[in-house]
């Protein structure tokens, strides 16, 4: 195991000291620390209009103010830290706009004259900032008043960073000297479109950082600061019990190339990043949607790492605690009685009328064709694991049913909301498959179809969400071997036979680890030009109300015996 070090454990006592006493709080005289509220947003996915929170309760769930409720907070913040002699730092770290009306239909215009509006500093572009391709980014990132940052985002053709944002960015408060550091996941690459993020190169994190960090350093700042596109696991006790494992087993040195197989497309993730790179102070990441009421702090390099859920639902607030004299972190004071994230409660944080003009217009064209009531559902659903997931059962039922096809499939991340019961809206369906992804009807044999379900449960992954099918696995059998049932339509799987399977073309593209989809012959492809919400819109007005069910489309066994005809070889890759 890894030994740590002791002296960090001085600075965690006076944190809690700090926070629990309110010792340096601003008043009459200056005692020596200089107070930086940090306000930052992260996956915002264009949540910046008054929106229920069904996340919290599907059936009544509660009102969020969105962009204007955090707009009157973000003043308040300001105003007070102006009267006591504290600086502010209001930021975002990428998914900006992807993800609901107001922004895909402005293709993140609105947001970005959001941003504009309340004054935001710096942003760092996301994965899902690439959706709608490069050169609507490019036109974002010219649109808005702050900089756009990222250092590992380079042209492949030059071997330079695109033009459009800047590696790093140097801010000072005070005599005191921050360097900050822009990162976005290098899974970009695999987790959009080729087409959108074509000549662009996504170099790896740790590298870049620690050539960067360097150069703030010598060009004088004081603190570094990594904001990235990239976040903190699930579960932080997990999280960090991967990473002491991993250690135990070679040198801090060695460890690098151990990451590769963890939690994130890019590599690895934001606590295995700090953990791998020291010298950062402070870290505030996304994509992972994984809320921290409490900053996770690395018992070994001390970088303070922060993150919301994301969607809008709350801006984060923390108060860094900087000594004047040493212009060290010295801690952090909470904002909030319940933690750094506050929640943007439209009755408790009333919405500001100045910016709520900003948005309004936007909203209003938006929303204009969202209110069409599609149809019914007669039971509440919601997300989960492959077969005992409604919403999934809802859209690759829909799938097969638009085409009569034998097979469909879908991946967990493209369905991004549950579904109340009562009326469904497109604006509903819009919230579920956001992304406008198109459906592919497929010709393939069963050897691809397997190799596609093996591929999706090999090591840890959690499997993936089917229609027309019943299929059986044993997760404790060798990997590319797992699955032991696998009916079609009703009928044995059979390697040989040719099936009439719809996916989408986001999964075509070779995404989510099926990266042998992309050599199907094209003659087998046939586009449809309809997208995922379409056929879906179309499945519920065919039978509506609808009544998804949990079926035996999916099921674990252990220890269950294979049937005879899945023995044969299907060419298994990994």
């Amino acid at each position: 195991m890894r030994v740590f070090k002791h002296s960090f454990l001085l600075g965690a006592v006076l944190i809690g000291v700090l926070a629990v006493a309110g010792v340096g709080q601003a008043g009459d005289h200056d005692d020596g620390i200089l107070r930086l509220h940090l306000l930052w947003t992260n996956d915002m996915h264009g949540h910046i209009a008054p929106e229920p929170a069904k996340f919290m309760n599907p059936e009544h769930p509660p009102p969020l103010g969105g962009g204007a409720s955090a707009a009157r907070y973000i003043k308040e913040v300001r105003a007070k830290a102006e009267a006591a002699g504290d600086e502010v730092l209001l930021m975002d770290v990428g998914d900006m706009f992807q993800g609901t009306p107001i922004g895909n239909k402005t293709q993140g215009t609105a947001v970005i004259e959001y941003y504009n509006a309340i004054g935001y500093e710096m942003t760092v572009p996301g994965n899902h900032d690439f959706d709608m391709g490069r050169e609507n980014n490019e036109r974002l990132a010219r649109l808005s008043n702050f900089p756009w940052v990222c250092a590992n985002l380079y042209e492949e053709s030059t071997g330079k960073p695109v033009s459009w944002v800047q590696p790093t960015l140097m801010l000072d408060y005070q005599g005191i000297r921050i360097g900050v550091v822009g990162i976005i996941t290098p899974g970009t690459a695999k987790m959009s479109f080729p087409e959108n993020i074509k000549g662009l190169e996504f170099r790896p994190m740790p590298e870049t950082v620690d050539h960067w960090r360097d150069r703030l350093r010598d060009e004088g700042a004081d603190l570094i600061l990594l904001a990235i596109h990239e976040g903190l696991p699930f579960d932080p006790e997990k999280g960090w019990k991967k990473i002491a494992d991993d250690s135990s087993e070679g040198d801090a040195d060695d460890l690098q190339g151990s990451y590769g197989s963890n939690h994130s497309a890019g590599g690895m993730n934001l606590m295995e990043l700090v953990n791998t790179v020291p010298g950062i102070d402070i870290a505030v990441g996304g994509h992972t949607h994984r809320g921290y009421q409490e900053p996770w702090i690395d018992p070994m390099n001390h970088t303070m790492c922060f993150e919301t859920y994301g969607n809008g639902s709350s801006i984060g607030h923390a108060i860094l605690l900087i000594d004047r004299q040493t212009k060290s972190l010295i801690g952090y004071e909470k904002p909030a009685g319940q933690g750094t994230l506050v929640t943007l409660f439209e009755d408790e944080i009333w919405p500001d009328e100045e910016i709520a003009a900003v948005i309004k217009p936007y909203h209003d064209a938006a929303e204009a064709e969202m209110n069409k009531v599609i149809g019914k559902a007669a039971i509440s659903m919601r997300r989960g694991a492959p077969g005992a997931n409604l919403v999934a059962n809802l859209v690759t039922d829909a799938m097969i049913a638009y085409f009569n096809a034998d097979f469909s499939f879908q991946n967990g991340g493209g369905l991004r909301a549950d579904i109340a019961a009562g009326d469904l809206t497109t604006r509903d369906i819009f919230s579920v498959l956001p992304f406008g992804n198109e459906l592919d009807v497929v010709e393939m044999d069963g050897r691809m179809i397997r190799r596609i379900i093996e591929r999706r449960v090999a090591g840890r992954s959690s499997g993936i969400h089917t229609a027309g099918a019943r299929i059986v696995i044993d997760p404790t059998r060798p990997e590319y071997d797992r699955v032991v049932e696998l009916e079609i339509g009703g009928e044995p799987w059979d390697p040989d036979r040719i099936y009439k399977v719809v996916v989408t073309n986001f999964l075509m593209e070779g995404n989510s680890g099926l990266d042998f989809l992309t050599t199907i012959p094209a003659a087998k492809i046939t586009p449809s030009g309809i997208t995922t919400a379409e056929a879906v819109e179309h499945y519920i007005q065919q039978h509506n109300p609808v009544r998804p069910r949990i079926d035996d489309r999916w099921t674990e066994q252990v220890g269950a015996p294979q049937a005879e005809y899945l023995k044969q070889s299907y060419l298994p890759e990994s």
